[in-house]
C-alpha cells in the first residue's frame, strides 16, 4: 500500500498524496445472537485509511459492510479487535470519536425530527456536538444545498421530503461540520441519477480539499468506479481483497468476447465451451458470447473450434473485466 507525498506527473497532472493514517480497523469480529441462533458478522476484519482517500467496501447482502461501518461509527462495539478514529478508540473513547466524525447511515426515514424543516434539523445537529456558530452553519447549508440542487427543500418540514430527498438531507447532515473523517452506509441509495453524480462528485472533491478520510458502503459498482482510490470486498464477514479498482479487475482473470451474430448460442455448445480447461464461466448477452477465462490465448482455439463445428462464423473482441463482473467471479469463486 503507498504511503505518498503529492506526485506530479509527466503531464503536470497531480495525483492524490495519502500519508496520516486516520481510521484503524484491527481484527475487527462480531456475531449476533437471536433465538438460540448465532449469525458471524465480521471475522478478523483489518484495514487503514489514510487522510484524503475514499474507500469504497463492496460485497454481496450480508457481507459485513454495514455491520464494520457502525463499529466504527461508535453505533456498535466489536465482539473482539480494535478501531481507532483519528487515535481515539471507538469503545473507550466513543464520545471524542462521535464529535469528529460524518455519518450518513441507511434509514433516512429515522434521521430528524419530522416537525422541524430541514435547515432547522441540520441546524441542531451541527450544534448539538460541535458548538460552531450559526452563521457559519447557514453558511454551510446554503453552499451544500447549492451543490445538491436542494434550496427548494430545506424550509420543507422534513415529514413533507420525497425518499430521495430525506436521503439528500441525511448526506448534508454527514457535511454539515467539515469532519475529516465520514461514514457512508449506501449513500445513493434512493438518489436519482443526477443528484447522485453530484453527491459523488463533491465527495471526490471534498476528500481532497479537506484531506478526509472517507469510508462508503455501496453495491453500485459504478459509484465504487468513480468515487473510491481503493475498494475492499467483503463477503461472509472476511476482506477478500483491498486495493484499487483496476487492480480488483486484474486479479481476477482477463476476458475474451466472442461476438455472434444471430440466434442464441444453444445451451450444449455452451456447455461444451464452459468444460474447456481454464474456462471460468460463459454468459449469452444477446448476441454476444462472453468467456471468462484464466487465458484467453490459450482458451480461445479450442472455443473458436466448437463454434465453427456447429456453423458460427464468429467475429472477436477482447474487453476488460468491468468491476462488477470481477464482483461475481470473486462471490462465486467463494461459493464454489
Amino acid at each position: 500500500m503507498k504511503t505518498r507525498v503529492d506526485v506530479v506527473t509527466e503531464i503536470g497532472a497531480v495525483e492524490p498524496v495519502f500519508e496520516k493514517t486516520l481510521v484503524q480497523a484491527m481484527n475487527l469480529r462480531k456475531t449476533y445472537k437471536s433465538g438460540g441462533k448465532q449469525t458471524v458478522a465480521l471475522q478478523g476484519v483489518s484495514f487503514n485509511v489514510r487522510e484524503g482517500e475514499i474507500v469504497c467496501l463492496l460485497g454481496p447482502n450480508g457481507a459485513g459492510k454495514t455491520t464494520l461501518v457502525k463499529i466504527l461509527s461508535t453505533l456498535l462495539f466489536p465482539d473482539d479487535g480494535q478501531a481507532r478514529v483519528m487515535g481515539y478508540d471507538v469503545i473507550s473513547q466513543a464520545d471524542k470519536v462521535r464529535r469528529i466524525i460524518g455519518y450518513a447511515g441507511q434509514d433516512s426515514e429515522r434521521s430528524a425530527f419530522f416537525r422541524l424543516t430541514a435547515r432547522e434539523n441540520l441546524l441542531f445537529f451541527a450544534s448539538v456536538f460541535h458548538g460552531i456558530s450559526k452563521s457559519e452553519v447557514n453558511e454551510r447549508i446554503e453552499e451544500m444545498a447549492g451543490e445538491f440542487d436542494f434550496k427548494d427543500c430545506l424550509d420543507k418540514y422534513f415529514i413533507a421530503l420525497s425518499g430521495g430527498q430525506k436521503q439528500t438531507f441525511v448526506i448534508m447532515r454527514s457535511l454539515i461540520t467539515w469532519p475529516r473523517i465520514i461514514f457512508m452506509d449506501e449513500p445513493s441509495k434512493s438518489l436519482d441519477p443526477l443528484t447522485a453524480s453530484r453527491v459523488r462528485g463533491y465527495i471526490r472533491d471534498y476528500a481532497r480539499k479537506r484531506k478526509a478520510a472517507i469510508v462508503v458502503t455501496t453495491h453500485n459498482m459504478k459509484e465504487a468506479e468513480e468515487m473510491s482510490d481503493r475498494v475492499i470486498m467483503m463477503n461472509k464477514g472476511r476482506v477478500l481483497f483491498d486495493g484499487t479498482p483496476e487492480a480488483m479487475r486484474e486479479s481476477v482473470t482477463r476476458t475474451q468476447v466472442v461476438q455472434i451474430n444471430g440466434n442464441n448460442v444453444p445451451e450444449e455448445i455452451k456447455r461444451q465451451i464452459a468444460c474447456l480447461d481454464g474456462v471460468i464461466s460463459v454468459q449469452q448477452e444477446n448476441s454476444n458470447l462472453r468467456i471468462y477465462c484464466e487465458d484467453a490465448y490459450e482458451t480461445l482455439p479450442a472455443a473458436m473450434k466448437i463454434l465453427k463445428n456447429n456453423g458460427y462464423r464468429p467475429t472477436i473482441g477482447m474487453e476488460n473485466l468491468t468491476l462488477e463482473e470481477a464482483f461475481k467471479i470473486m462471490v462465486e469463486d467463494e461459493i464454489k
